[in-house]
């Protein structure tokens, strides 16, 4: 005889509510219950350090609440980890498009984004977007100004800087940015001074240090530079544009191997950025690896079609291969779509310097030196086409003297100072004109 066992009196008040809902109700409450699943799954993979994962968790809860941002913005952030900057930015557009009203964090992280793959132009057409719509805090002013000051726009910066000096002139964040302005201005002696005395008052201001470590290594000086990165540390020691600036201080120092390493972890964690996978390309290059170097100008490329560095890199390795054409055609190429890009106008002033086009090379050499990344070699070379083609003597005089207070004996600085002073236009003579003597 079998006796059925009387269910638990204790699971009797779990019971009654589901009993008493309705069908509709039960499947509403099911649905949520399975977002709800999907989303701690996604942040658990996530927290786990399985990126990719995450992203399917996040893109099954996306599915099921179509009209919730929250989902889209989780899967946003797991493809960056995972590596996959474009399915990021299309996740958070569509969050955009979803709800308006969250339009500007979400603004905000798209820009990290695009900062992140070095695309700089986009990422400053959405802070400016921002910044006519009002929405932009001082945080965002801060780095608006320093995107624009990267990209060239100096001017531009400056202006988007002003609101944060008019309402705090002495404002220490402001300040670091204005020194970069200058500096890459050309304005070394005021940026120094102003990085200097920023430092002093506060030794452990990370981005004074970052910008003095640059103007170290524009100067010639790597080994100080090192040093003052060695002082970066945590999140900020990761960023493309740091790690960037540490592999151009290794590479000046001979250690290419530890620029190779560096790179490469680098490329990694950021596999999107064109810019990083084409500095990686340049290492493998100052290596010997010419194939390598290729390979990756291919991969920065697929990435990045527009990456100015990635044809930059091809023509170098054009110009080791003694194919001085394609060189200059491919260091074209960079600069048509950065005309400010420093290491294509280094390297094409001085091919066209040897194939005699000495007009072209001051041309060149000029705009490099507008950049404010021209180094002092570079801005005498300069002083000494002034010389030679006896024109804009007086730009000429003040480069050398740049160069005099460095080495105030230099005979090669002292010759060009002298013919440029030859060059200089000969003053009138003042007053009225007499004429001694009469006619007989």
């Amino acid at each position: 005889m079998h006796f059925k066992l009387p269910r638990p009196l204790w699971a009797l008040p779990l019971l009654l509510p589901l009993a008493c809902k309705d069908p509709e109700t039960l499947s509403v409450q099911t649905r949520e219950q399975k977002i709800q699943a999907k989303m701690d799954e996604g942040r658990d993979l996530l927290a786990g350090g399985h990126p990719q994962q995450a992203a399917k968790a996040f893109g099954e809860a996306a599915g099921l609440m179509p009209d919730r941002t929250e989902p889209l913005i989780q899967l946003a952030e797991a493809h960056r980890r995972a590596g996959n900057t474009g399915a990021s930015i299309l996740a958070l557009k569509q969050a955009m498009a979803l709800n308006p009203a969250e339009a500007p964090d979400i603004k905000r992280k798209l820009a990290e984004r695009y900062e992140q793959d070095g695309l700089l132009r986009q990422a400053i057409g959405l802070l400016l977007e921002l910044r006519e719509a009002d929405q932009l805090g001082d945080l965002d002013i801060l780095k608006l100004a320093h995107l624009q000051t990267m990209n060239g726009q100096h001017d531009a910066a400056f202006k988007t800087l002003e609101r944060i000096q008019r309402e705090r002139p002495d404002d220490v964040d402001a300040k670091v940015v204005e020194a970069e302005i200058l500096l890459a201005k050309g304005d070394e002696v005021l940026a120094a001074k102003l990085m200097d005395r920023l430092l002093e008052e506060q030794p452990g201001l990370t981005t004074a240090r970052i910008l003095r470590a640059r103007y170290f290594l524009q100067s010639g000086y790597a080994e100080y530079a090192e040093q003052d990165l060695a002082q970066v540390q945590g999140e900020d020691a990761s960023k493309p544009e740091i790690v960037s600036l540490r592999a151009r201080v290794l590479t000046m120092l001979g250690r290419h191997a530890d620029a190779d390493a560096l790179l490469t972890e680098a490329v990694s964690k950021f596999p999107q950025n064109g810019d990083l996978i084409a500095r990686l390309a340049e290492t493998k290059l100052a290596q010997g690896n010419k194939a390598d170097a290729l390979a990756r100008v291919e991969q920065a490329l697929k990435a990045q079609p527009d990456c100015a560095r990635a044809l930059y890199v091809r023509g170098r390795v054009q110009e080791v291969q003694g194919d001085v054409k394609r060189a200059k055609d491919e260091y074209g190429y960079a600069l048509n779509e950065n005309p400010r890009f420093a290491p294509a106008l280094a390297r094409l002033w001085r091919l066209q310097q040897q194939a005699g086009e000495n007009p072209e090379a001051m041309v060149t050499l000029e705009r490099l030196v507008d950049t404010g990344e021209a180094s002092l070699e570079e801005k005498v070379a300069l002083a000494d086409l002034y010389a030679q083609l006896r024109t804009k003597p007086e730009r000429g005089l003040k480069l050398i003297a740049e160069a005099l207070k460095q080495d105030a004996t230099n005979f090669q600085y002292l010759d060009i100072q002298k013919a440029l002073k030859k060059a200089l236009p000969r003053k009138k003579a003042s007053g009225p004109l007499i004429i001694r003597g009469g006619r007989r």
